[in-house]
């Protein structure tokens, strides 16, 4: 299993939350884009722009009184679906910041309401100014000019925030750093899947995961990466680690028969432990470099001495006192001999 470089460090931890979250403050701000002007027919310069916020607070029923003009049954339905569209963006924003899968699916529901408000909002805005430039009475005091590009920003981004929201509702623990974004994206948005979001056993991240290699991407930084700094207390807890072969024989002794799902759980856990593994070794591998680079000491040329006595050793103390107590005994056996 093959790892790739992932240069900013902060990406590892971005799951489709993040996407959702991100989506949902833009569309915060898309709300508050012009997305229609009125224009005054018989006084000069005077004009006003409207978005879906100043819609939903009232701004547009006051200038309609500003011109004792009446409101119609579209312009009274464009204000409900403002108010309705404005509140559900802001509750999508917050239920978007917590973790859990539930709330997610809650948020998913929310999302989607929001998503069908959004766009009748923005049929209704085109029809009915189109409809009121044509009316005797209101077009001959006003006249409506939409811009049919801001009208359809909040709607895209509320349906790519609903798109986000399902899918992390799916896959709540993938990250950037496994890799294979688009697979994981297409699998958790398969409609085949979607029956198992609404109950408690949704299996669609372990049968991703066992069936398509994820690879953990080894990442550039300056300092030492946090991955090493936590590595020297988990040695200790990573090699009582068992490998796939224990966690067989483990369920094996224990009489529980392993189903297909997590005989391949079981071998897909054993494949990225060992590809985490190979990507921290190569951040260890990337980071010693770097530190080398920076602490490399200044090379010094040196002369070189030769030996004397041809290389022997100079003190030799040790090997005369052992000659001479050799030949002290072969002096005292010879006299011993004589006498």
């Amino acid at each position: 299993m093959n790892t790739e470089k992932l240069s900013i460090k902060a990406l590892q931890s971005i799951g489709f939350k993040t996407f959702a979250v991100f989506i949902y403050i833009l569309l915060f701000f898309a709300q508050r884009l012009p997305q229609v002007s009125i224009d005054a027919v018989e006084l000069r310069d005077v004009t006003e722009s409207f978005s879906i916020s100043s819609v939903a607070f009232g701004n547009l029923n006051k200038f309609f009184d500003y011109f004792a003009a009446p409101l119609d049954g579209g312009t009274l339905a464009l204000i409900i679906l403002a108010v309705a569209a404005l509140t559900l963006g802001i509750a999508a924003l917050c239920l978007s910041f917590f973790p859990y899968r539930r709330l997610q699916v809650v948020n998913f529901c929310l999302s989607a309401i929001g998503s069908a408000v959004n766009i009748a909002f923005a049929v209704l805005l085109i029809v009915n100014s189109s409809k009121l430039n044509y009316d005797s009475e209101i077009g001959g005091i006003m006249d409506f000019s939409p811009s049919y590009v801001l009208i359809w920003i909040a709607p895209l981004l509320f349906i790519l925030g609903t798109l986000f929201t399902y899918a992390y509702a799916k896959m709540p623990e993938y990250t950037l750093a496994d890799g294979r974004f688009f697979r994981a994206l297409g699998c958790a948005l398969n409609p085949m899947n979607f029956p198992k979001t609404f109950g408690s056993n949704d299996d669609t991240e372990a049968l991703f995961r066992a069936t398509v290699p994820l690879k953990k991407k080894k990442y550039a930084t300056m300092s030492e990466p946090s991955a090493l700094k936590s590595e020297r207390k988990k040695s200790a807890k990573r090699r009582r680690k068992m490998n796939n072969t224990q966690i067989l024989d483990d369920y094996e002794a224990t009489g529980k028969k392993l189903s297909p799902l997590e005989l391949a759980l079981a071998k897909r856990e054993h494949a990225e432990r060992i590809a985490n593994a190979k990507a921290d070794e190569e951040n260890r591998i990337l980071f010693k470099k770097q530190s080398a680079v920076k602490t490399a000491p200044a090379k010094f040329k040196t002369k070189k001495t030769k030996k004397k006595n041809g290389g022997a050793p100079r003190n030799r103390s040790l090997e005369i006192a052992k000659l001479k107590a050799r030949h002290a005994e072969e002096v005292a056996t010879r006299n011993n001999e004589i006498f």
